[in-house]
């Protein structure tokens, strides 16, 4: 953020804030867009974003809004797991019918040499022992449901204090909301704003996509 002159024609000199390129200030690239865009219009649009997330925080029933994210995202772990294991029973026959031509090629009645075999065989479990961790690792975290819950309900309360504290809070307190909340905003032609989140809650509630 900079103060640069606003050179309005019949206007007194004035400074205007302004958001600079980040890739043209910092890394001598090519900006899809101005170069600086006045921070006024982006602070207003991010504003709005904001108290829209608010809004939406005290109008949920946290009790129902926990229970539904927990049972998402464990349905999405179940999905992954279930995917897993299917890749991991396939991956288990096929290691199963090379073993069995591998006494064929030795016996001399296979197209495949043996060391073609083995190295089919390897590469098979190779994936097994992948998908063994994969699968370990999505059955511990389908259990993590109670933390989940738990850091849902910090986060929504987080939320709520924000709320109540942001219509009065200063500029620079303001800003150190928005960059808990906001990860990153992206500027494109015409002032079009992508914004991504911190939490996922904020993202929920304001209606985009979650990651």
């Amino acid at each position: 953020m900079v103060r640069i002159p606003d050179q309005t024609p019949g206007k007194p000199t004035e400074h205007v804030i302004v958001y600079k390129c980040y890739n043209r200030t910092q890394h001598k690239q090519v900006c899809n867009g101005p170069t600086t865009y006045r921070a006024e219009r982006v602070d207003q649009v991010v504003e709005s974003l904001l108290r829209g997330i608010f809004e939406r925080a005290k109008s949920v029933n946290e009790k129902a809004f926990v229970n539904q994210q927990v049972k998402t995202t464990a349905q999405q772990y179940q999905q992954k797991l279930k995917k897993a294991k299917a890749d991991y029973s396939k991956a288990a026959k096929e290691l199963t019918k090379w073993e069995d031509l591998m006494l064929a090629s030795i016996e001399g009645t296979c197209v495949f040499t043996p060391q073609q075999i083995k190295n089919r065989m390897d590469a098979v479990q190779a994936t097994l022992d992948d998908l063994t961790q994969q699968i370990t690792a999505l059955q511990d975290q389908a259990q993590e449901s109670a933390e989940l819950a738990s850091d849902i309900q910090e986060q929504h309360q987080r939320l709520l204090s924000w709320a109540e504290m942001y219509d009065s809070a200063s500029p620079e307190e303001k800003r150190m909301v928005a960059s808990y909340i906001i990860k990153a905003v992206t500027l494109t032609r015409g002032y079009g704003i992508q914004v991504e989140f911190n939490i996922s809650e904020a993202q929920y509630l304001s209606g985009m996509e979650m990651g």
